[in-house]
């Protein structure tokens, strides 16, 4: 049932309880049954994420882009599926297409206003903020500071993450709660 055809219900002479449950019917379905576009105030670039699976592919450290670095920087290498409708994320070990959900990797994001920064916070509560640098079809690439190595105790170093539309073999599915089943 979508919102539509409860509220047209509504105009029915029946009575209030089957009205009233029908239009909780609608409003309780799942997002993907509802008729109207459900991500039509999506900010652009969660649509532009949500268009595509994503594959980490390059890890840079500060302004030397002459080594890809994804060997040191494991914690942020993977595929990942976003979902504009709900903010949702979800990411994907790259080695075996398994999800890493189970161990804080999905949760919800949303963009700042400006446009600069991206927030998650996953499902078991750590929250981080990346600086959008570059987000388009063909190309997601983001900063943030880690330790270096992503090794407790070390000095803090910016790296950047590139992402690009991912082509693999896996048929990487979003878990129960991430964008339409």
């Amino acid at each position: 049932m979508t919102i539509q055809s409860a509220m047209s219900d509504l105009n029915q002479p029946q009575s209030p309880t089957i009205a009233a449950l029908a239009l909780a019917a609608a409003l309780l379905a799942p997002g993907h049954a509802i008729a109207a576009p459900a991500c039509a105030a999506a900010s652009p670039d969660a649509q532009v994420l949500a268009a595509k699976t994503w594959l980490t592919t390059a890890v840079y450290e500060g302004d030397d882009r002459s080594s890809n670095l994804v060997e040191r920087y494991p914690g942020v290498v993977g595929i990942s599926l976003w979902d504009a409708c709900s903010n949702r994320y979800e990411y994907f070990d790259p080695a075996t297409g398994r999800s890493r959900s189970q161990q804080g990797g999905a949760g919800w994001f949303f963009f700042t206003g400006d446009r600069q920064y991206q927030h998650t916070v996953s499902d078991n509560g750590t929250q981080l903020r990346r600086k959008m640098e570059v987000i388009n079809t063909t190309e997601f690439t983001y900063s943030r500071q880690v330790p270096k190595d992503m090794r407790e105790g070390q000095p803090l170093v910016t790296i950047h993450v590139l992402h690009t539309p991912y082509t693999g073999a896996f048929q990487v599915q979003p878990s129960a709660g991430i964008g339409p089943q």
